[in-house]
């Protein structure tokens, strides 16, 4: 059994040397089948981050009449605090809003000159909140109708993003279905790579395979050495699109950064925390397809 798992071993290795040129390029075109496949996982992940610093940015901005008392305040920021769809709450007062007023138009004196004339504090106290979701804040809107306030409200203020988040949505999702038809290109360039590969070693082998049948060797017997190296194609390109992917993603991580006003993707995390998951099923998979493409091949020649 030990000398039979050997000889089965060492026969795969010596295909995948004696075919060295069919196993680079073999391997070559499943590691950019993997690459893209990589970017597509990638851009999944940014999508998902731009949409989530699009939606961090939009609030509600409640604005209460001149001279609202600070009750009157407090009790609608304990009602929306109650409501499981808001997650912060941010409170200005009428002299820190006059104060962001006059400080935002300094440099235009008819404004301030215009201000003095009122006399008083034309501002309100301000809540601004935000919400879990982009989609809950109809549902805090509606909230906000309450009779019991809704006399006090001056104005409710809010910057519908979902217009920016559907074509951040569209944008991704457009690049990941691009990605998808490349990625399936590739695989399918190396499945034939891969079930020529295959053929060619079995043609070279004919007069060998063909002493082993005589000699009562099982189809089992010479089948194994194909398919374990198919299994040794998965595994290296497996292996050399993680070494490529985990320096690229290194060096562009200050990029996306930057890209993202300073706040972290986590793009590199996403791949350290599920490398197991993302690369593991990968290989699974690229295994599954070159053990079925390497079977097709060896179907024709070892037929009992």
């Amino acid at each position: 059994m030990f000398t039979s798992t050997r000889r089965v071993i060492k026969f795969a290795f010596q295909n995948f040397w004696r075919n060295i040129w069919l196993s680079v390029i073999t391997v070559s075109m499943l590691v950019l089948t993997l690459l893209v496949v990589n970017i597509v996982i990638s851009l999944h992940v940014l999508g998902g981050q731009a949409v989530k610093q699009i939606e961090d940015k939009i609030d509600i901005t409640v604005t209460f009449q001149p001279g609202a008392s600070d009750q009157t305040v407090g009790e609608v920021r304990s009602y929306l605090a109650s409501l499981n769809q808001v997650t912060n709450i941010d409170s200005v007062s009428s002299d820190q809003a006059l104060n962001d007023f006059k400080e935002q138009h300094k440099n235009d004196p008819q404004i301030l000159r215009s201000l003095d004339e009122v006399g008083e504090n034309p501002f309100g106290p301000t809540l601004i909140v935000s919400a879990r979701s982009s989609q809950d804040f109809p549902f805090i809107l509606e909230a906000l109708e309450n009779p019991s306030f809704a006399s006090d409200i001056e104005t409710k203020n809010f910057i519908d993003h979902e217009a920016l988040i559907g074509k951040v949505n569209g944008l991704t999702g457009r690049l990941k279905e691009f990605g998808a038809i490349l990625a399936g290109i590739f695989a399918a360039i190396a499945i034939l790579i891969i079930f020529n590969t295959i053929r060619v070693a079995i043609f070279a082998y004919r007069e060998e395979i063909g002493i082993m049948k005589l000699v009562g060797a099982s189809n089992w017997f010479v089948r194994t050495p194909f398919l374990l190296e198919s299994i040794i194609y998965s595994i290296l390109s497996v292996a050399i699109t993680a070494a490529i992917v985990f320096p690229i993603i290194v060096l562009v991580e200050p990029t996306l950064v930057r890209f993202f006003d300073g706040n972290s993707v986590g793009l590199l995390d996403f791949f350290k925390n599920n490398w197991l998951v993302v690369f593991g099923s990968q290989l699974v998979v690229l295994i599954a397809l070159n053990m079925i493409s390497s079977a097709m091949a060896m179907g024709k020649y070892l037929r009992t």
